[in-house]
């Protein structure tokens, strides 16, 4: 496992992050979300940006730089996103038992079509619960809500 650390980023702070947060989210959704193109892509840049700058807790994976970062609102991890240099090196891991302990999070919603990531969460305890068809904005990229079903010790 790298050697990192987990920090919770205020609001205040967060606009000098943003351009490091939306640049490991592109890396990786470009690794990891082959069914996305490149017009997807640039249409969710701004949809991200506006999440990760306001969701209610953010937390970010560092080493030297930012490497990951992860969103909480509700008991739920709205978004968790490492740069594909840092896949399967722990990070990962870190921040879904960070998000269980601290803020009891019993759910996340998964890209149906993002193998490693239903993988990822199912190695966690998350099941698939519901599945929906189309993403919250029409698109035909289905959606698999999880819940937690045992948590990993």
């Amino acid at each position: 496992m790298d050697n990192f650390s987990l920090k919770e980023i205020v609001i205040a702070e967060r606009a000098a992050l943003l351009p490091a947060i939306i640049a490991i989210w592109e890396a990786s959704v470009r690794a990891s979300h082959d069914f996305l193109t490149d017009r997807d892509i640039a249409k969710l840049k701004p949809v991200v940006e506006k999440a990760a700058a306001s969701v209610v807790t953010l937390v970010v994976a560092s080493t030297d730089r930012p490497v990951g970062f992860m969103g909480i609102e509700d008991h739920k991890i709205e978004m968790l996103f490492l740069h594909p240099s840092y896949f399967r090196r722990g990070i990962g891991t870190a921040l879904v038992r960070y998000a269980l302990e601290r803020y009891d999070v019993s759910t996340v919603d998964c890209n149906e079509q993002n193998i490693g990531a239903l993988a990822f969460y199912e190695r966690m305890g998350f099941k698939v619960t519901e599945r929906k068809a189309i993403d919250d904005f029409g698109n035909p990229f289905p959606i698999l809500t999880m819940r937690i079903s045992e948590r990993l010790s």
